[in-house]
C-alpha cells in the first residue's frame, strides 16, 4: 500500500484502520487517539477540500510590455553569452550587463 494513490483517499482514521487490518501496524503500536476516535466518531467525516481555482479571463487586447533595457540586455547576452558571477550579497552591486545598460 505504500506509495499508492489509495493513501490519499480517506481520512487518517480510515488509513490507520486499514493498515491495522492488513497487519502493517500492530494493535500495540496504534496511537492513543485511535480508540477515542473509534468510540466517539463524528457524524460526518471531516474532509479537507482544496478550493477551486477560478481562472480570470484576460482581455484579448493585452499589450506586450517591452522595455528598452530588455533589447539592450538581449544584445549584450547574444554577444557575450555570460554576465559573469553575480555578487548578490553586496549592496548596490551592478552586474556587467547592468553597467553596460546604464552606459548606453
Amino acid at each position: 500500500m505504500a506509495g499508492s494513490r489509495l493513501e490519499k483517499l480517506g481520512t487518517v482514521f480510515t488509513i490507520t484502520r486499514d493498515l491495522m487490518r492488513d497487519g502493517i501496524i500492530s494493535q500495540k503500536a496504534k496511537h492513543v487517539w485511535y480508540d477515542v476516535y473509534a468510540a466517539f466518531s463524528p457524524k460526518r467525516e471531516p474532509a479537507i477540500e482544496k478550493p477551486i481555482k477560478r481562472q480570470k479571463k484576460l482581455p484579448d487586447n493585452v499589450p506586450a510590455i517591452l522595455y528598452s533595457e530588455e533589447i539592450i540586455r538581449a544584445k549584450f547576452y547574444e554577444t557575450y553569452c555570460s554576465a559573469g558571477i553575480f555578487h548578490l550579497y553586496r549592496k548596490n552591486y551592478r552586474s556587467v550587463c547592468q553597467r553596460y545598460i546604464y552606459r548606453t
